[in-house]
């Protein structure tokens, strides 16, 4: 196994509340109401739409939008089945190994046939807080988590133990093409007390001398469980996982200047790209051999976007306007598309000022063409859910669900284009 270490300064943290992401193609929906945002939308009709009503599915609070939490969830199994899983709301009872921390809710799980809109298999699990549970890691497979447990399950919907860890896991993140997974968990060291001041005297340690727990690092392969490379850093960090390797953010030689670099698990790594931001850019996979970089211009708020080849290729570049939140991503495990969905306010928003779930609009959802750039479809997705994961995308790229007016829409998207990428040679 590889141990490898981490520039903190230079990369970047796990995307945090004032991220502020957006495409250009969305923002003519940002007047806020009903009208603007279906002109916005665009895409062939469903081909199948499942009632979730019926199902027992209600709409959580707006009062939830600002605290992230995970109440929903939307998968694919395959082509033609669907994975929905959701909080139930009601009282629980309490159980015995419960910790005073625990903020319990029931989610009933459902295998759903898209065809006929019939419910399959039906489980119910009991999760011990709001943070994401649920995992897709390909092949009709997901890993859940309860509490600092992972287990694995697939159409059947019974949980078998994966891995456990004995401290908080921080952070999970898969590999868009399901091959790689990272976890990230607390690792405290045993000198450290409970307390900022020492139990043998009344005088209260400085900041210097309080000794603060760090994340450990593992990275898996997901097929076989092997544990392929692990490391420690001082905070959970965001890593952008590629063919056996990550990507890694350094600074470049001249202001404004950022070099992407490959960093294989094995052998020497190579530089790919040169960014110019403004800021630290962020940096997201969006295949084993795309990465997607987003950086900040000068004397503007807009985003500066690239998409990049592992090889060098500058595959296409777009200017997105910073006027949503939240960004998350969905990938087809092919990599010929991804989606992408934020959260749309009703005013502009500075780095760092505050908001409210009544300033939240809409959530956008829109799916592109991984190595064109090119926008397929834009959706409205209803509930608006904070956490994301209401939609998802097929493993070959060709099929789009999303939770909306009170159903689970399907959508059929032409093949996506293979072959050789001509590069886009400047920005919109």
């Amino acid at each position: 196994m590889m141990a490898f270490g981490f520039m903190s300064a230079r990369f970047p943290a796990t995307i945090v509340a004032c991220s502020m992401l957006a495409y250009a193609s969305l923002t003519s929906a940002a007047a806020g109401n009903s009208k603007s945002k279906h002109q916005a939308e665009s895409g062939p009709p469903p081909v199948a739409r499942i009632e979730v009503g019926p199902l027992g599915y209600t709409a959580p609070s707006r009062f939830y939008l600002v605290g992230r939490f995970a109440s929903a969830s939307l998968d694919f199994i395959d082509r033609e089945h669907l994975l929905f899983t959701f909080r139930e709301s009601g009282l629980m009872q309490r159980v015995p190994e419960a910790s005073r921390d625990d903020d319990d809710q029931a989610i009933c799980a459902l295998v759903l046939d898209i065809a006929s809109g019939k419910v399959v298999q039906k489980a119910k699990w009991r999760m011990h807080d709001r943070q994401r549970y649920l995992w897709a890691i390909g092949r009709g497979e997901f890993l859940v988590r309860q509490r600092n447990s992972l287990y694995l399950t697939d159409r059947r919907l019974e949980l078998h133990p994966y891995m456990q860890f004995d401290t908080r896991l921080q952070s999970i993140a898969v590999a868009p093409d399901h091959q790689l997974i990272t976890l990230e968990s607390e690792k405290h060291d045993p000198s450290v007390e409970d307390s900022d001041t020492d139990q043998n005297s009344q005088v209260p340690l400085s900041s210097k001398d309080v000794k603060r727990p760090s994340t450990q690092i593992l990275i898996v392969r997901i097929p076989d469980q092997a544990p392929i490379a692990r490391s420690e850093t001082r905070h959970v960090v965001e890593l952008p996982l590629v063919q056996n390797g990550f990507l890694e953010l350094l600074e470049g030689d001249h202001p404004d200047k950022w070099v992407v670099r490959n960093r294989p698990f094995t052998g020497s790594g190579n530089n790919v790209v040169e960014v110019t931001s403004a800021c630290n850019p962020e940096i997201t996979t969006l295949s084993n051999t795309v990465g997607l970089a987003i950086g900040c211009t000068g004397g503007s708020s807009d985003h500066m976007v690239t998409a990049f080849s592992t090889t060098g290729t500058v595959l296409w570049r777009d200017r997105w306007q910073p006027r949503y939140i939240w960004p998350t991503f969905e990938f087809a495990e092919n990599g010929t598309r991804f989606a992408y969905g934020s959260l749309e306010l009703n005013h502009t928003i500075g780095t760092m000022d505050p908001f409210g779930e009544d300033d939240v609009v809409a959530q956008m959802v829109g799916v592109f063409d991984t190595e064109t750039g090119k926008l397929e479809m834009v959706k409205t997705a209803s509930p608006i859910l904070s956490a994301g994961h209401n939609y998802a995308l097929s493993e070959d790229g060709e099929r789009f669900a999303i939770l909306r007016e009170g159903a689970i829409e399907v959508y059929d998207l032409p093949p996506a284009p293979t072959g050789p990428v001509i590069a886009k040679s400047s920005p919109k």
